[in-house]
């Protein structure tokens, strides 16, 4: 069973895009849990609803201290987030660790 299917199709804000990999609003595809969705590019996930709220600018779930790890990932390995190696990631949270 594929857990992500088919493009979100609620009206988000026309200058949004992903943090991660900048594709634009056209790139998210819908998850088994409702208001879920991901980049279809990076694979970085998003929700569309807070609380009972509809949201028109996805919120990012991946955790603050993960989105430069993850933008770096991206940058250098152009892979989804879900398809990069342990020494890969571990590469990048090192990195974070200097920064902060």
């Amino acid at each position: 069973m594929n857990e992500w299917y088919g493009t979100m199709d609620w009206p988000i804000e026309p200058d949004w895009v992903c943090e991660t990999c900048g594709n634009g609003s056209g790139g998210l595809v819908w998850g088994l849990t409702h208001g879920t969705c991901r980049c279809d590019m990076c694979h970085t996930p998003y929700r569309m609803r807070k609380g009972e709220t509809i949201l028109t600018r996805p919120s990012n779930q991946i955790k603050e201290i993960y989105r430069l790890p993850v933008r770096l990932t991206w940058a250098s390995y152009k892979l989804p987030i879900d398809q990069l190696s342990d020494e890969q990631w571990e590469e990048f949270l090192d990195k974070q660790k200097e920064v902060t």
